[in-house]
């Protein structure tokens, strides 16, 4: 990789072999404590589906119960979507889930549950925009409820996300505690070779997200879906670039360092003036 041209005004830097940093990165804090991976194993998804039971049939019961017998969610989406899992290394505790919907074919049709509630023109017709045929949807984004109630303990944050204290060290906080499953859905979507990822959000999910360098575009106006709800969607290559340059930090926890999903310079140089990456 070639040597950055860019100033020192940013408040992170990224890593360089052989750089001491007299704070951790976010990411060695992280994934110090948890580790994310692709959920490949029959044990593997009925340990999601467990724990998406007792988010979305028990805490928030969204979903029938008796309609998910052995206290596993699971639909019919789920045969058609990659799934992952976020786990507490110290405990082997399942503490978070994701899937990822991949389109059917269906004579040409956009196939995507976000349909069913949105119905904007980009969902409707094929476009370079957002091409049918590279999009994928992030769903059942699921975060454990002792997680979650430490994470809002500390931030009063009363959703899936916040930041929470890992020790007395003030400088051992993860900012967010969902960005496991922002990593995972990266792993996910260089998988299905997908580029473009659609949702149907908490508003206040999304805001969190936003003041980590994620940003989202809507898909029309707040839909009702077990709640208000907002559809959105991102050029994945384009928000990784954004977080690069707002976040830097965030940016070597969800991609790796790279690993998952390279940088793609060209937009990175686009979004700083004078950069000149090569």
């Amino acid at each position: 990789m070639s040597q950055l041209s860019v100033s020192k005004t940013r408040t992170f830097e990224s890593h360089q072999p052989g750089q001491e940093h007299s704070t951790p990165r976010l990411r060695d804090i992280y994934e110090s404590f948890f580790e994310t991976t692709l959920a490949e194993t029959d044990e593997q998804r009925r340990a999601a589906y467990r724990l998406r039971y007792e988010v979305y049939c028990v805490e928030h019961p969204f979903e029938d119960p008796e309609q998910n017998p052995n206290r596993m969610e699971s639909d019919a989406n789920d045969a058609s979507a990659l799934h992952s899992l976020l786990v507490h290394r110290a405990s082997g505790s399942v503490v978070g889930t994701a899937r990822l919907i991949l389109p059917k074919a269906d004579q040409g049709r956009f196939t995507l549950p976000i349909r069913d509630v949105c119905r904007h023109e980009l969902l409707l017709r094929d476009s370079p925009t957002l091409p049918w045929g590279l999009a994928a949807e992030v769903s059942r984004f699921a975060i454990s409820k002792t997680l979650r109630r430490r994470a809002s303990d500390q931030s009063g944050e009363t959703t899936s996300v916040g930041s929470f204290s890992l020790g007395d060290d003030p400088r051992r906080v993860i900012p967010n505690a969902s960005l496991g499953l922002i990593q995972a859905t990266t792993a996910m979507l260089a998988k299905a070779g997908a580029k473009y990822l659609c949702a149907v959000m908490e508003p206040t999910l999304l805001r969190m997200l936003k003041r980590l360098g994620l940003h989202f575009t809507h898909l029309g106006p707040l839909v009702e879906y077990h709640g208000q709800r907002q559809p959105c969607y991102a050029d994945w290559d384009a928000l990784l670039a954004r977080v690069w340059v707002e976040r830097r930090d965030v940016w070597e926890l969800i991609t790796r360092d790279g690993e998952l999903w390279p940088l793609n310079r060209n937009l990175a140089n686009a979004l700083v003036p004078g950069l000149q990456l090569a």
